[in-house]
């Protein structure tokens, strides 16, 4: 494939938004819009402010929030404003004991080396476009910014890289379509066929390693996990000082983490399987 389509080309058409009132988007994708707008920054809203963020209708958002507020989605911290509500814990701590990826990277914890008195392991899965760690360790967690539940970029950082190399090639088309400025910033390549053979030479390698290009100070080495059809869920990474690397060690470690990767994917396929009922 010479170019990511014959047709449109990132520098001939680009890539227009959609808009919320789409319709290609469902009245549930449009909800649950909603609730993507609370943050660590704005955690409680306004009905009318969510509508102008969102550019839904009046009746619309209202309609909206009286629904998510009765399924316990939402919560009325006062009159017309809100904040998440207390499903969302439930789910968060049925995701912690149920989800056979936090449960696998639970049972490996024990194995993950000491590679240095500072580091923290993350496991991290695709989440739209983006990445988001669902388990970490260690002691390094305030230099990273893969907290538990943020959304990271997908083009940056060793725990994305190697996630991103190994989706599906018209994925990657369209991602390069959409994004070919932040794929331009993220040393991938400034153009489909240098973007193309960047992931390719990962898949190869079979692991990454990157250096401060999500946080400060740090580097990242990192393997895919992948489910038991072989498809990219996520991924398992170790995140060091940058003071403390030695290139030496690198081919080695990076062996050793596609052993871990290896170990979590088939963890996760057995804790997959349909449990067997007695007769």
């Amino acid at each position: 494939m010479d170019g990511p389509s014959k047709q449109i080309q990132p520098s001939q058409a680009p890539l227009k938004k959609a808009s919320p009132d789409s319709a290609k988007a469902s009245s549930l994708e449009r909800m649950l819009r909603v609730l993507d707008i609370f943050t660590e920054q704005t955690p409680i809203w306004a009905v009318d402010d969510m509508g102008a963020a969102l550019g839904y209708t009046r009746s619309t958002v209202y309609r909206y929030v009286r629904e998510l507020a009765d399924a316990d989605l939402l919560f009325q911290v006062e009159a017309g404003r809100y904040t998440l509500g207390a499903r969302i814990i439930t789910w968060d701590r049925q995701l912690r004991v149920s989800d056979p990826l936090v449960r696998a990277a639970k049972q490996l914890e024990p194995q993950l080396p000491q590679w240095s008195a500072h580091q923290v392991w993350l496991v991290c899965r695709l989440f739209k476009n983006q990445v988001v760690c669902i388990h970490q360790s260690g002691g390094l967690t305030d230099e990273v910014s893969y907290a538990r539940g943020t959304p990271r970029p997908l083009f940056m950082g060793a725990t994305s890289k190697a996630i991103l190399a190994n989706l599906g090639t018209r994925q990657h088309n369209q991602l390069f379509l959409e994004n070919p400025e932040l794929i331009r910033q993220s040393n991938l390549g400034q153009s489909w066929d240098e973007f193309r053979r960047s992931l390719q030479r990962i898949r190869r390698t079979g692991f990454v390693i990157t250096a401060e290009e999500v946080d400060a100070g740090v580097f990242g080495l990192a393997a895919p996990i992948f489910d038991g059809d072989g498809k990219v869920v996520g991924s398992i990474s170790c995140v060091r000082p940058i003071q403390e690397r030695d290139t030496t060690l690198d081919v080695q470690q990076g062996q050793l983490i596609m052993a871990l990767a290896d170990n979590l994917t088939q963890l996760t396929a057995a804790l997959s399987q349909r449990p067997k009922h007695l007769d």
